[in-house]
């Protein structure tokens, strides 16, 4: 009798030991997915697509879209840029930060340009690149006819949390990849950021 209380007593705790076990097993999946569904910042070095998009019901209403390069999300506090105006092609600087571009001699995309490549950038003298004419220095070209967008090859935005270069501690170069239309007045605008700083 009392080797049976024993086996049925291993038998019990053995049975609760595996159900603890599955149980940690069955809710470690789900932590798993919390973290995939978490925004994480863009590191300095790195490159990332980014897209917005709006719509409008006149060709001189698109409302400004925020945008934190940081974190690579459309954003309405935080945002370094908003795209506006004209498609919403137009990147303009937002809150305290400074604004001003780099054309390169030979590189064709934003993730081979360095900080060395901006240094001599100077920031705050624009607060937008919109459309390019003799002018006016823009990142994009406006076809009326068309009215097709090309992005300016090689120019690139540089956006500084600070009035200079050195000064920035957060520094990003972003580049236009394109400005598409669908429907009457419904624009996507594309591009790519690299964090420098």
């Amino acid at each position: 009798m009392k080797m049976n209380f024993l086996k049925l007593t291993f038998a019990v705790a053995t049975l609760a030991i595996l159900g603890t076990a599955c149980k940690k097993d069955a809710v470690q999946p789900d932590n798993k997915l919390a973290l995939q569904n978490t925004t994480a910042a863009l590191a300095v070095g790195d490159t990332e697509a980014g897209v917005v998009t709006n719509s409008s019901t006149s060709p001189t209403s698109w409302t400004a879209v925020g945008y934190d390069l940081l974190n690579n999300v459309v954003a309405s506090a935080g945002n370094q840029v908003d795209f506006d105006n004209n498609f919403n092609g137009n990147i303009t600087i937002a809150g305290t930060n400074s604004l001003g571009y780099y054309d390169s001699p030979s590189v064709t995309n934003v993730s081979g340009i360095t900080l060395t490549d901006v240094s001599s950038v100077t920031l705050g003298a624009i607060s937008t690149l919109g459309n390019n004419t003799s002018t006016t220095v823009g990142w994009y070209n406006y076809n009326r006819v068309t009215r097709t967008i090309t992005p300016v090859a090689q120019r690139y935005a540089v956006v500084g949390n600070g009035s200079t270069i050195a000064g920035s501690t957060r520094l990003y170069v972003v580049q236009l990849d394109g400005v598409t239309t669908s429907g009457t007045y419904n624009t996507t605008v594309n591009f790519h950021t690299k964090r420098l700083k």
